[in-house]
């Protein structure tokens, strides 16, 4: 019965601390830059260099990216749900389809990368790179995006709504961008 009592006990210790991050992925993924449908929440990549990784479908959810290199990684359907990628390097990254709810990615370099079909709702974007982005049926709901470089972004169909610091001006002078 103690045993039972323990090792329920680890359990909810290790599900409430969001300890749910192997650390053999971690090694792995800084080894091989490979690591598609990872268990990464709450993981620590500060100032990793991962550029050109595949992190499709992996949870990055709450993780610390921050001053991250995924320059033209693969995140295609990844959840980075609440994660921290303040100052990251993602240029040209694939993040179709990739859940960003609620994350931290002010001064961070998203140009050229593909976010078509993200869900950026409650995202900070604030001095973000985001030129010649595209975020064609990207969700920006409540987005901050107050000093964000929308310029040569493909916005068709985005859902921009409620969005703080989008300057309506600035995106009419491309008319292609916005449906």
């Amino acid at each position: 019965m103690e045993t039972k009592i323990l090792a329920t006990a680890g359990l909810l210790l290790a599900f409430l601390s969001g300890c749910w991050t192997n650390p053999e992925q971690i090694n792995h993924l800084l080894k091989t830059k490979q690591c598609q449908g990872c268990q990464l929440k709450s993981a620590n990549l500060k100032n990793a260099v991962l550029s050109g990784a595949n992190l499709k479908q992996s949870n990055l959810s709450y993780a610390d990216l921050s001053h991250v290199n995924l320059f033209d990684a693969a995140l295609n359907k990844a959840s980075l749900i609440g994660a921290d990628l303040q100052s990251a390097d993602l240029r040209g990254a694939s993040l179709a389809g990739a859940n960003l709810r609620g994350a931290d990615i002010r001064n961070a370099d998203l140009s050229g990368a593909d976010l078509s079909g993200a869900d950026l709702t409650g995202a900070n974007l604030v001095n973000t790179d985001l030129s010649n982005a595209n975020l064609s049926n990207a969700n920006l709901l409540n987005a901050q995006l107050k000093r964000a470089n929308l310029s040569g972004a493909n916005l068709v169909s985005a859902n921009l709504k409620g969005s703080i610091g989008l300057v309506k001006e600035d995106l009419a002078k491309d008319s292609q961008k916005v449906e």
